[in-house]
C-alpha cells in the first residue's frame, strides 16, 4: 500500500497470491521498489514456511526414532532379566509391592495398561 499507493484489497490480494505461490499475475503494474519488496516478501515467506515444515518433520522423525530406540532398549533389558517378579497393575497395592521389592533390590517388571 505504501510503496505502490494501492488500496488495501489490491495489496492484500497481491500479497496472498505471492506468498501462496499461485502467481495469477499482477493486479497493476509494479515499479522497481515494488519489485524489490515482492522479492523480499517471497524470500521471507518461503523461508518461514520451509522452517516450519522442517520443525514439524524433525519433531515427527525424532519422536519415531526415540520410540524405536526406547522399545529396543526396554526389550533388551527385559530379555536379560532372570528370576524376576512380574507385577500386574500399578495401582495402590502394586505401588506398595514395587516399593518393597525395589527396597530389597529385587528385579521386577510392571505390566500396566498405560
Amino acid at each position: 500500500m505504501t510503496i505502490e499507493g494501492w488500496n488495501f484489497l489490491d495489496s492484500i490480494y497481491m500479497t496472498i497470491i505471492t506468498l501462496s505461490t499461485v502467481g495469477y499475475g499482477e493486479v497493476r503494474n509494479i515499479g522497481p521498489a515494488g519489485r524489490i519488496f515482492t522479492i523480499l516478501l517471497i524470500l521471507f515467506g518461503v523461508s518461514i514456511i520451509a522452517y516450519i515444515v522442517g520443525l514439524v518433520a524433525e519433531t515427527l522423525v525424532e519422536s519415531e526414532i526415540r520410540s524405536i530406540f526406547g522399545r529396543k532398549k526396554l526389550s533388551k533389558k527385559i530379555r536379560s532379566l532372570k528370576n524376576h517378579y512380574i507385577i500386574c497393575g500399578y495401582g495402590r497395592i502394586g505401588r506398595i509391592i514395587c516399593k518393597e521389592l525395589t527396597r530389597k533390590s529385587l528385579p521386577l517388571i510392571v505390566i500396566e495398561k498405560d
